[in-house]
């Protein structure tokens, strides 16, 4: 699936401006946290009975996460469904994945929708600005215990700032500026 540049840089000013704005400067994102100010009921799998395991799997294969939307008094509740058996890096992805259909209110995503989410969640929990200094300095086993992120999540955020800085745009945008000083000023 293809994006332009500019859907992507969208995403991950998005993601920054979470963290600006629910002040998470922290390199290892607490996204059950996140997801509490952003008022997402989270709701593991192995909480669920056998019987609504049941209508999930019914409908579709079970999926790492999902989201269901309901609107109550003119307001969205916002309940995530993941499974809690997969993994810390991988609940964290799927909830970060989560989070970036809920802020956008995708009740439906489209393949367009997902793609994005899944890079949303990947920048989200390892911002490029905050890997760009890694790049010929650490590994991607640093990267991971660094960001409390998956190897393979590891691998594509080192790619993408080795990128920027291959492609000679290492100059942060403002918004990843205003992220960076917040992230200085707390450490």
């Amino acid at each position: 699936m293809y994006h332009s540049g500019r859907d992507y840089k969208k995403v991950d000013e998005l993601a920054l401006r979470l963290r600006i704005d629910y002040c998470h400067f922290e390199k290892r994102l607490d996204v059950f946290k996140l997801a509490k100010q952003l008022n997402i009921v989270l709701i593991k799998y192995s909480s669920l009975t056998e019987e609504q395991l049941e209508v999930i799997t019914s409908k579709e294969e079970l999926k790492d996460g999902f989201t269901i939307f309901k609107k109550k008094n003119g307001k969205y509740e916002f309940y995530t469904f993941y499974n809690d058996q997969i993994g810390t890096a991988r609940i964290r992805l799927t909830i970060a994945h989560e989070i970036k259909h809920v802020v956008c209110l995708e009740f439906n995503p489209n393949e367009k929708d997902e793609d994005l989410a899944n890079h949303f969640a990947r920048y989200i929990l390892a911002p490029t600005c905050l890997v760009m200094p890694y790049i010929n300095h650490f590994s991607f086993m640093e990267i991971t215990d660094d960001f409390d992120i998956s190897y393979e999540a590891a691998c594509n955020a080192y790619k993408a700032a080795e990128n920027r800085i291959l492609s000679n745009k290492s100059d942060l945008n403002d918004y990843e500026n205003e992220f960076i000083a917040e992230f200085i000023s707390k450490h």
